[in-house]
């Protein structure tokens, strides 16, 4: 990694942890300047616009999550253990950023926001949806799940119990939720089996 790539690098880090404890949108090259103890017109040099370093920290969030999330959960065997591998590690991922994960606060942030911000947030959740789709399918494949199921159902099943944790585990602070969400999990995976 260059000297200008690593300096990026902690940029978006420190922009990723401010997006999760505050919002996206309050992330801003000043107060971001400012957190990272570096020039405001350093950091424009980087992004050019405030939007640029909205989506910028949205995609670097998403390089984490496919490595963090996504990779490890391939390494297993297709089926149940990937699913459950999905689940485990996006509770992981979410669980050590401050604030939760950022997908599920920003895409409620810019729902009703038109603009390049959104459209990222929206292409980014689409991927993730038909990710999950396709890990339904591999479901299917071998044999973990009936022929006949609907994967778009599954992809809604799997996602609504994702964003009911995080919204347990972070906004509730239930001290129940992992274990009310592994028999929601159970229940989920046997009603496709």
């Amino acid at each position: 990694m260059t000297k200008g790539e690593d300096t990026k690098h902690i940029i978006l880090n420190a922009g990723l942890e401010m997006a999760t404890q505050l919002s996206l949108e309050s992330v801003s090259i000043g107060n971001l300047a400012k957190a990272t103890r570096m020039s405001k017109s350093g950091l424009f040099a980087h992004f050019q616009s405030k939007e640029n370093l909205q989506i910028e920290i949205l995609k670097h969030a998403g390089e984490l999550f496919a490595e963090e999330v996504v990779v490890p959960a391939l390494m297993k065997k297709a089926g149940i253990p990937r699913i459950k591998a999905v689940v485990n590690n996006w509770i992981a991922w979410g669980s050590k950023l401050t604030g939760g994960c950022i997908f599920v606060s920003s895409s409620t942030e810019f729902t009703d926001r038109p603009g390049k911000v959104r459209d990222y947030i929206l292409k980014q959740q689409e991927d993730w949806i038909d990710s999950l789709r396709r890990i339904a399918r591999s479901a299917i494949h071998v044999g973990d799940f009936r022929e006949d199921i609907d994967c778009e159902q599954f992809a809604f099943d799997l996602y609504s119990l994702l964003l009911g944790f995080h919204l347990y585990y972070k906004m509730l602070n239930n001290a129940e939720t992992k274990k009310r969400q592994a028999t929601a999990l159970e229940r989920l995976l046997d009603n496709y089996r």
